[in-house]
């Protein structure tokens, strides 16, 4: 996905470690929000969105992501950690950009490999459903993290994931249904799902890497939580 322009920021010199003004505030919450080690990182022109994605990642192949910028950048990038790249300017909205970056990193551990394919668009809306949900957590409103444009950011993620014409509109409270969700499905998470609490989504006695997180995920949402204790759907109707 980005790992080209990483890579070539890199070797032009125009990727570093962060220092944005706004970039310790956006590492705090983040830290709230994901138990993993997550690494900051500033480009000269990126143009995207932040951008979150493993260690691991091999821009080639047999060599990881974390290894090129702990050599090239002299970089604290340990093993099972996520590596975040955005732009050395402040973010207008620095929830919306948290939420954002939490949308970004529940795709990728989505796409690690580690869950059936028939079941990654339940359990991506499930992650999402639990994180829109978690935005009010009382440690995030302290810690002065505004959780309706977080909740926007995140949103949007999907929204452009799941290739929605509206960019405004919002999966987790809308009976709008993503592309490749049925409906009777997505209704059936969002009504019935005790969705994981911010705390439960970063128990952990010691930090974990990438990896451990997200089996500990896949526990937490136990498979395809749109299947759980779901009457068969047989065209628009469900059939007990």
């Amino acid at each position: 996905m980005y790992e080209e322009f990483v890579i070539g920021g890199i070797w032009k010199g125009t990727c570093c470690l962060g220092d944005a003004v706004d970039n310790q505030l956006l590492k705090t919450w983040i830290k709230a929000l994901v138990p993993v080690h997550t690494s900051f990182f500033e480009m000269q022109g990126w143009s995207f969105d932040p951008a979150a994605m493993p260690e691991d990642v091999e821009p080639f192949p047999g060599i990881c992501l974390g290894d090129i910028l702990a050599e090239e950048l002299d970089a604290d990038v340990p093993y099972g950690s996520l590596v975040v790249i955005r732009s050395k300017d402040a973010f207008p909205n620095l929830s919306k950009a948290a939420g954002t970056l939490v949308g970004e990193i529940l795709l990728r551990v989505v796409g690690r490999g580690l869950f059936p394919l028939i079941d990654e668009d339940g359990l991506l809306y499930a992650l999402g459903l639990s994180y829109y949900r978690a935005a009010s957590a009382d440690e995030l409103v302290r810690l002065g993290m505004d959780p309706i444009a977080f909740r926007a950011g995140l949103s949007a993620v999907f929204t452009k994931y799941w290739a929605h014409p509206c960019e405004d509109i919002c999966f987790f409270s809308s009976a709008v249904s993503p592309k490749n969700l049925p409906a009777q499905r997505r209704e059936f998470i969002r009504r019935n799902m005790a969705t994981p609490s911010l705390a439960a989504l970063n128990d952990f006695d010691v930090m974990p890497t990438l990896n451990q997180w997200t089996l500990k995920l896949k526990m937490l949402v136990g498979g395809d939580p749109g299947r759980m204790s779901q009457p068969p759907l047989h065209g628009n109707v469900g059939i007990a």
